[in-house]
């Protein structure tokens, strides 16, 4: 060896010396040493430099293996190896040092696997250095097992880095059998521990665990998750739009926002809309997924996730025309599938006043997807049931309080899927449900209040042995529960000239109150909602559901938008931009309104030039309003346009200026909701409108974003 690589090689020692001492320190002080934000900066490139000492070590520990016979080979051996070690141990020594100081930020716990990889990388400096201090005076097998020790510390130090980052079982995943969940039966299923739960853990604990809450954000339980992170709660209960979740869900995937990270595994549509209406129906930790409506979103969504139990029947049929589907729902009589994406389908009727058999008659080209029919209370009759027979992959048929006797139900053993049946509040006799013994598959008959009695019932259970008659359930006046929401029977948001805005509600006997004024509506002073509400002016209805004994219902809203003239065409100048697209002109006039979640796809959205569209009317008519129906989400950089301009004239190249309005602006902490810019002027005869719609152009200086373009949002134009 040389003497100009022994003074370099005494050099590096002392630097290696140095080193230890410091890394040595760092770990004693803890907590108690200050980091500046240079060395923050440092302390992140630590993913960066990490391969180089590994290589360097592995190279180090490898080479004393080498069978060298020549001297001068190993001698070779020797020096090229202490070189690797020297190079390996000082490279260590800053990788940790990095690592220290990025262990220090926000997000990272000091205890779980973070403690044994910040360990466990400095031991591996230690071994590392003192196996070239002491490589002279190792001799064969005793070198060798340092350079085997160094390797497993390797080895074991990688692996609690890879659980920091990616988390649990990370490396041998590959190679482990994958994680199966419990099978949950649907109606023992919990919303959020079988439903959420496992979303979030399969897609946002990586980054979001005790180890590594990055942002200061665990998703490890409710607590955590309640407490939220350094920018504030994740969600806020029953405002999915407003929800940072959300928010960061809906970025574009190169905003280096979005979540989950580029190059992690994305959530789903399905996933994203069942976080989104878990939020908006309270964001609540407990509760059963059997509580929700049969048709409401979050419970087909859930019944499309949770696994079959285990003797569950796989439906194969085929799906059903969508748009036939929609064209047989109406006021009466609501058809959908039992869960999103699902082609078994069931159907429901309301109103026993509107109804006729005919309405049955009509669902006969569904008659292979519809498996459960809901009839009760509706005037059904004996003479019916030869029609409901036909529809042969009914497995739920729901009689109670009908019309029916009992003389025909022969005709429902008939239906060779047929498994629950309800007759309650019916006369039928015990007799009578003989005739369903021949129903192959039957197994549940709900027979309450059909004055059967026990002794009959007795006896009829002896001759149904593998079906099961229920009495019902009688309460005992101590349990309260909480109403459901109002429901909305109208399914158009915007109407020409009024409407008779129609409100019902599942349970007998409940009040609904209501308000128009945009105030909350409450259980005593709000009106009372009748049978219908003459609508003839754009309205925000927001309304409760109220009973004796029963908990209050969470509020809902809903909006109604008039618009006296359609146009019979609209061309836009400007394009929209980004992915808010909507469906191009036609979003202006399709009398669907965008809803919360602004990427649904019914927005558009303009930030670096203003919305430019003409509207032609055929027919010349008299217009002194113009409306404009945007969004406002702050945290989405989304706000009030800044100025609206209305051109309008007979002739679309000699238009008049009709009104320019310059909008007031934005306060911080506006909540985020739709809002309806109204433009009046002069009534004027116009064939040709021109609309202007210029957004924000600078951000106020209280906003993160400040001094930069704010979006403007638009889903539809009213005229009147």
């Amino acid at each position: 060896m040389n003497q100009h690589s022994t003074k370099w090689q005494s050099i590096g020692g002392s630097l290696l010396l140095a080193s230890n001492i410091f890394v040595l320190v760092l770990l004693l002080a803890g907590d108690r040493l200050a980091v500046p934000s240079w060395l923050q900066v440092a302390g992140r490139m630590h993913p960066l430099v990490l391969h180089f000492p590994i290589v360097l070590l592995l190279i180090g520990a490898v080479l004393p293996f080498v069978p060298m016979r020549n001297p001068e080979a190993v001698a070779w051996r020797n020096q090229v190896t202490a070189v690797m070690l020297l190079l390996g141990a000082l490279s260590a020594a800053v990788t940790v040092m990095m690592g220290l100081f990025l262990s220090r930020e926000e997000g990272y716990s000091a205890e779980g696997p973070l403690f044994w990889h910040k360990w466990g990388g400095a031991l591996l400096l230690w071994t590392a250095s003192a196996l070239y201090w002491l490589r002279n005076s190792l001799k064969g097998w005793g070198n060798r097992g340092f350079s085997l020790g160094m390797i497993v510390l390797l080895m074991v130090t990688g692996h609690f880095g890879a659980v920091v980052t990616h988390g649990e079982n990370f490396v041998l995943a590959p190679v482990t059998p994958a994680f199966v969940r419990p099978v949950v039966p649907i109606d023992q299923a919990e919303l959020f521990a079988h439903v959420v739960q496992p979303i979030l853990e399969e897609k946002c604990m990586s980054c979001h665990n005790p180890g590594k809450a990055k942002g200061g954000l665990s998703m490890k339980d409710s607590v955590q998750m309640l407490a939220g992170g350094k920018t504030g709660e994740l969600f806020i209960s029953g405002d999915p739009a407003a929800s940072l979740l959300m928010l960061r869900l809906h970025l574009p995937d190169a905003d280096k926002k979005h979540m989950p990270p580029a190059g992690k595994p994305q959530l789903t549509e399905a996933e994203i809309a069942i976080l989104h209406h878990w939020i908006q129906n309270g964001a609540k930790f407990d509760g059963k997924v059997k509580s929700l409506p049969p048709q409401d979103t979050l419970y087909q969504l859930a019944a499309a996730r949770l696994t079959p139990t285990g003797g569950a029947e796989q439906l194969d049929l085929p799906h059903a025309d969508e748009k036939l589907v929609a064209k047989l729902n109406n006021n009466y009589r609501v058809v959908y599938p039992v869960a999103l994406y699902a082609a078994p389908l069931v159907a429901n009727w309301y109103n026993r006043d509107k109804f006729d058999i005919g309405s049955v008659k009509e669902l006969l080209p569904l008659k292979d997807q519809l498996t459960e029919m809901h009839l009760q209370k509706m005037p059904v009759k004996d003479e019916d049931l030869a029609l409901l027979a036909q529809f042969r992959e009914l497995r739920v048929l729901n009689l109670g309080f009908t019309q029916i006797t009992g003389k025909t139900l022969g005709e429902l053993a008939k239906l060779p899927h047929l498994q629950r049946l309800s007759v309650a509040g019916t006369p039928v006799a015990a007799q009578q449900l003989l005739a369903l013994k021949k129903a192959p598959k039957l197994d549940k008959i709900y027979t309450w209040n059909t004055g059967i009695s026990s002794t009959d019932m007795q006896k009829i259970q002896s001759t149904f042995p593998g079906v099961e008659l229920v009495n019902g359930f009688i309460s005992d006046g101590q349990e309260q529960l909480k109403l459901n929401q109002p429901e909305i029977v109208n399914t158009a948001a915007i109407f020409k000239n009024d409407m008779q805005l129609i409100m019902k509600h599942r349970v007998k006997g409940v009040e609904i109150r209501y308000t128009t004024d945009g105030s909350a509506p409450d259980s005593v002073n709000s009106p009372v909602f009748k049978d219908s509400l003459r609508l003839t002016e754009s309205t925000v209805i927001r309304a409760i559901a109220c009973k004796k004994g029963w908990n209050v219902s969470d509020p809902v809203q809903y909006s109604f938008s008039k618009s006296t003239y359609r146009p019979d065409s609209i061309t836009l100048i400007s394009q929209p931009e980004g992915q808010y697209t909507g469906n191009g002109a036609k979003t202006l006039n399709d009398a669907e309104k965008g809803t919360f979640n602004y990427s649904d796809g019914k927005w558009l959205g303009y930030v670096n030039h203003p919305l430019e569209a003409v509207v032609r009317f055929e027919k010349a008519v008299p217009l002194k309003q113009v409306s404009f129906s945007t969004f406002r989400h702050q945290d989405a950089y989304i706000f009030p346009p800044e100025q609206i301009e209305v051109w309008g004239g007979k002739d679309k190249n000699n238009l008049r200026l009709l009104r320019k309005t310059s909008l007031p602006p934005a306060k911080q902490g506006d909540p985020v909701a739709p809002i309806t810019y109204n433009c009046d002027f002069p009534e004027a005869e116009v064939s040709y409108v021109k609309i202007v719609m210029r957004p924000l152009g600078k951000i106020p200086v209280w906003h993160p974003g400040k001094g930069g373009h704010g979006w403007a949002f638009i889903d539809e134009l009213m005229f009147n």
